[in-house]
């Protein structure tokens, strides 16, 4: 049976000295509270956590430190980095060794290299009930695979794409920030949010979902979204949080009974069930962090309101609600909003607003397309109308704006008042910069005009 990799002090006072991992995790920081304490200025009070990965295997994970943790010399972000003999761990002045239990740690001139040729598992950043399921995966195949197995990698292969793109958008070493003593949290930071990790996974025999929402320390709200092979549709969108949004994410825990879950629920297998339905959420507040797994089991009353909240907020930050529709349906959305903009479009000519609508009609059924594939044949022809209709439209606008402004320059007041209006008419939404303008200059002209029928003067 393989054993976990060890952990080797490599400098400081501590150096020479070897820990294991336990099932209840290891613990590193300059607290004296902590598994492993170490009095260094430069780790936070708890900096960062170790944790099994699978029957076999170790994680590591910042906990929102001051200086940062780092494994081969690229910071961690919100996620779990899993580990693997020859692997170096940085935590402030603090250089740690992954080795294989009894063994003695590969030279430092090439940890990645030893580490391969003993057949080290590339870590491919999935989460511990994944990693498990890859390692297995990773052995010579059986005759035969059950359909869970086959379910589970595609799983894993989904996983690898989010974190190649999350390895990618980490700093390098050389753009790392300088390491500063710690100075101790002031009690208006002590509710901050650090970061946040929710993962949602239902797959069976025939279907894989996931839906993944991370918040890293820099407020960045990210989704990544996979249903396949049955919808095929895949979503990866990301944005910065103001403060409110980030307040409204510790409202969501606040005004809940988070603080009463337990860590694990858990019901039957998944190799019995031939099937995975779970959901994880793991926050980091106040440098203070809390795990809770649900897995093929019903879910809390209490766990249900918190994950449902933070779906809905994802969803109406990013912008893709969408998502909660089948294929079916939004093929069905797109056609509706297609033959709206159609018969506005032929009635273009009839009234000024009809090509703003038809625009916007034209922008809805594309926007109903974003997240399906593959996408239908008559796509192409889609997106050749929405092109068509801008052009006009801008066509108009700049013709019908050159009108008004003749009209303002000659000080023909009435023509200038009357072609603002039509131009309001032609961009009718008031969010649009351009009806803005037109109208701020209608305003004026009004204002002109009334001024001049009470027996004043205008300039």
């Amino acid at each position: 049976m393989a054993k976990r990799p060890e952990l080797l002090i490599e400098n400081g006072e501590l150096a020479g000295r070897r820990f294991t991992v336990t099932d209840t995790g290891l613990r590193l920081g300059r607290s004296s509270s902590n598994d492993v304490h170490v009095p260094d200025e430069e780790l936070s009070r708890s900096h960062c956590l170790f944790e099994p990965d699978g029957p076999d295997g170790i994680r590591v994970m910042d906990l929102a430190s001051a200086n940062g943790t780092f494994v081969n010399s690229v910071q961690l972000a919100a996620e779990p980095r899993g580990l693997k003999p020859g692997d170096i761990v940085t935590a402030g002045g603090l250089r740690i060794c992954v080795v294989e239990e009894g063994e003695a740690p590969p030279s430092a001139a090439e940890p990645r290299a030893a580490a391969a040729r003993k057949g080290a598992a590339v870590d491919l950043g999935l989460s511990s009930a994944d990693a498990a399921r890859a390692a297995e995966m990773a052995q010579p195949p059986p005759v035969r695979r059950s359909p869970l197995a086959n379910i589970l990698w595609a799983v894993a292969v989904l996983s690898v794409t989010a974190a190649i793109v999350l390895v990618l958008s980490v700093p390098s070493g050389k753009n790392r920030r300088p390491k500063a003593p710690v100075a101790e949290a002031d009690a208006a930071q002590a509710d901050r949010l650090d970061s946040l990790y929710y993962e949602k996974v239902e797959a069976d025999s025939s279907r894989i979902f996931r839906y993944q929402m991370t918040i890293d320390a820099a407020g960045t709200l990210r989704v990544v979204y996979d249903d396949v092979p049955s919808e095929n549709r895949h979503v990866d969108k990301s944005s910065r949080l103001n403060e409110a949004a980030l307040a409204r994410i510790g409202e969501i825990f606040d005004n809940s009974g988070w603080d009463g879950l337990d860590e694990v629920y858990s019901g039957p297998s998944a190799a019995d069930e031939n099937a995975l339905k779970s959901w994880r959420i793991r926050l980091v507040r106040g440098g203070k962090m809390k795990e809770v797994l649900v897995e093929n089991v019903f879910e809390p009353e209490s766990f249900i309101p918190i994950r449902e909240a933070l779906e809905t907020f994802s969803r109406n930050e990013l912008g893709i609600w969408a998502i909660q529709y089948s294929r079916d349906k939004l093929l069905e959305l797109s056609t509706e909003s297609e033959q709206i903009a159609d018969g506005k479009w032929e009635e273009r000519e009839v009234e000024y607003g009809n090509l703003a609508s038809a625009v916007k009609a034209y922008k809805e059924a594309v926007f109903y397309l974003e997240t399906v594939n593959p996408k239908p044949a008559a796509y192409p022809e889609l997106k050749e109308k929405l092109r068509r209709a801008v052009a006009e439209l801008d066509v108009r606008y700049r013709d019908q704006r050159f009108l008004a402004d003749k009209a303002i320059n000659l000080g023909d007041w009435e023509r200038a008042r009357d072609e603002l209006r039509i131009l309001c008419d032609l961009v009718p939404d008031k969010t649009d910069p351009r009806h803005a303008e037109a109208n701020s200059k209608l305003v004026d002209v009004e204002a002109r005009i009334n001024s001049a029928k009470k027996g004043g003067k205008r300039k």
